[in-house]
């Protein structure tokens, strides 16, 4: 569901709840950055510069779809200085299992793993998240190996960033969003 594209061996993928600001991910062997929708810019993260030319020349073309709004809105200018270039990702997801209704244990590549609690995520909503609210459909997710996050079979995943920060505050006693 979060694909979006393919070109070049790059991916881009936006997330449901993704954080602010508003953003898409662009991957290229094994590399990863965060880019700004508005204006464009690279948010955090690493890509090949000729790579991240690419991912800068395919969110112009773009712009509309992805920020949302009519493609008549007027140009931004594309910013790729200050910003925090080759700030490390948060670890991405490598092992998954539901241990409860809206609830999963997550394994993470840095070795950490946390528990989190989708209830106010995923809770009562409907369209594709409608069959989540099924305990025995919840507990069929697995992990997407390519973009380390969390997938049900009807194509639903959560943002992986997003996930880490709630398993690490539950681990530290706080509540989940």
């Amino acid at each position: 569901m979060p694909e979006i594209s393919r070109f070049f061996g790059i991916v881009i993928r936006m997330y449901f709840l993704d954080h602010e600001p508003p953003h898409f991910h662009a991957m290229y062997s094994g590399a990863e950055a965060q880019i700004q929708i508005q204006p464009i810019g690279l948010l955090v993260g690493k890509l090949p510069p000729r790579a991240l030319a690419l991912v800068v020349e395919w969110a112009t073309v773009h712009e509309a779809r992805t920020s949302g709004e009519l493609a008549t809105t007027p140009r931004r200018r594309t910013t790729l200085q200050n910003r925090t270039v080759g700030v490390v990702m948060k670890p991405r997801i490598t092992g998954v299992r539901a241990t409860g209704t809206f609830q999963l244990r997550l394994e993470f590549a840095d070795g950490s793993t946390g528990s989190v609690d989708l209830a106010s995520w995923i809770g009562g909503r409907r369209g594709v998240f409608a069959p989540l609210q099924e305990p025995a459909f919840f507990a069929r997710v697995s992990l997407d190996p390519e973009a380390g996050t969390v997938v049900w079979p009807n194509g639903v995943d959560l943002d992986p960033d997003m996930l880490y920060e709630a398993a690490h505050r539950t681990m530290a006693g706080c509540v989940t969003p």
